[in-house]
């Protein structure tokens, strides 16, 4: 009777044992088998669009440091690896939804969790420790990242990894005086607590110049011969003059009377304010990006063909520091649930435009499942 009761229980252990091997032998086959997954899944496009939208420069990001960011209130782990190569996750571990972005940059490039350290190599699973054998086939969203004239943009709507979401469309806009080695160029960002569409439209918006800005002339405040023009699916630009203000730059320094100003927009979220006045130009260039409901970063960049030595550079840090009051003033005492407006004049041509174009461009889950079916079914 001892004999077959030991029998039995070596037996079982037996079985057991054999099970366990087969499941640690097969179990990576299996995984290896299936299409890649990533998590967190439903959250990570809760942004919708087909665009990449400027976050940050260059020399923001360097070698093994990991910055974190927000995009619609989703947090990304963006981080330049041994080689420079930049890379944006997901910062939600997958095992117990730890900050990423508080781990580190290993040698072999993983990006290593710092609750469990468990690793990650462009967002797929490299290690698990305890776990080997377990790797490349699942990990967390891995967005398109990009890098332009010192500039980093970013789409976070299409996951590289599990090629889930909407891929971009819209081509990247880079302005000719990033190329133009006649302009000199101060950066500078802000976080704004208003939404970045109304951000966008208030840079495009040409009659507000005299009410709201010191270098504006109140005297002579209407812009005339104002013609927009349509430059792609994706832009258009108004041009307009407008009478210099006795205490601007344009008066001042260029001496001009009148003053003739550019004004583009490029989707997603990049305006371009050109003033010529006489021989001088300047442009200012502004990208901004949601980062929470009613919470956006603004990003712009001065560009000057005068007064180019850098000593000059304070100068026009003060300017727009000044500009930017000025604006997040007025931008703060309008009132959320009519942003919109009532009405519209022939001076709100360009935000109008805008609009439309955003409208006509712009792409959610149900149009780009609608666009795809209506592929499939041709």
């Amino acid at each position: 009777m001892y004999l077959s009761i030991s029998f039995l229980i070596s037996y079982k252990k037996n079985i057991l044992s054999i099970l366990m091997f087969l499941v640690y032998l097969f179990l990576p086959i299996l995984i290896y088998s299936l299409k890649i997954v990533t998590k967190p899944f439903s959250s990570t496009y809760k942004f919708k669009g087909n665009f990449y939208w400027k976050i940050g420069r260059t020399n923001d990001f360097l070698k093994k440091d990991l910055k974190r960011i927000l995009f619609d209130d989703f947090p990304i782990c963006i981080y330049r690896d041994d080689r420079g190569i930049l890379n944006a996750v997901s910062d939600i571990c997958m095992h117990r939804g730890a900050s990423l972005s508080r781990g580190k940059i290993l040698n072999n490039n993983c990006l290593q969790c710092p609750y469990h350290g468990w690793e990650y190599k462009s967002g797929l699973i490299e290690n698990i420790p305890g776990c080997p054998g377990i790797k490349n086939n699942f990990g967390i969203p891995s967005f398109l990242i990009e890098e332009r004239y010192g500039d980093v943009f970013l789409c976070p709507t299409f996951d590289t990894n599990s090629k889930v979401g909407i891929y971009p469309e819209v081509p990247i806009y880079v302005p000719p005086e990033a190329k133009n080695k006649d302009f000199t160029k101060i950066s500078g960002v802000k976080q704004i607590h208003r939404p970045f569409s109304l951000i966008t439209e208030n840079v495009l918006d040409i009659m507000h110049i005299s009410y709201v800005h010191s270098f504006g002339n109140s005297l002579a405040p209407v812009p005339f011969e104002v013609e927009y023009d349509k430059i792609n699916d994706y832009s258009g630009k108004t041009t307009f003059y407008y009478t210099a203000g006795p205490t601007s730059m344009s008066s001042l320094i260029g001496g001009a009377t009148y003053v003739k100003v550019e004004n583009e927009f490029h989707l997603p979220d990049t305006t371009v304010t050109r003033v010529f006045a006489g021989n001088i130009i300047k442009t200012i260039v502004t990208n901004s990006y949601p980062i929470g409901k009613n919470e956006s970063i603004l990003h712009f960049d001065l560009y000057r063909n005068f007064l180019v030595n850098p000593i000059f550079d304070p100068i026009f840090h003060i300017q727009m520091d000044i500009t930017l009051k000025e604006d997040i003033r007025i931008l703060n005492g309008i009132y959320d649930n009519y942003i919109k407006g009532f009405m519209n004049t022939k001076y709100d041509v360009t935000q109008l435009k805008y609009r439309e174009s955003w409208n006509r461009n712009y792409i959610d889950e149900e149009k780009y499942k609608l666009k795809n079916n209506t592929k499939n079914k041709i």
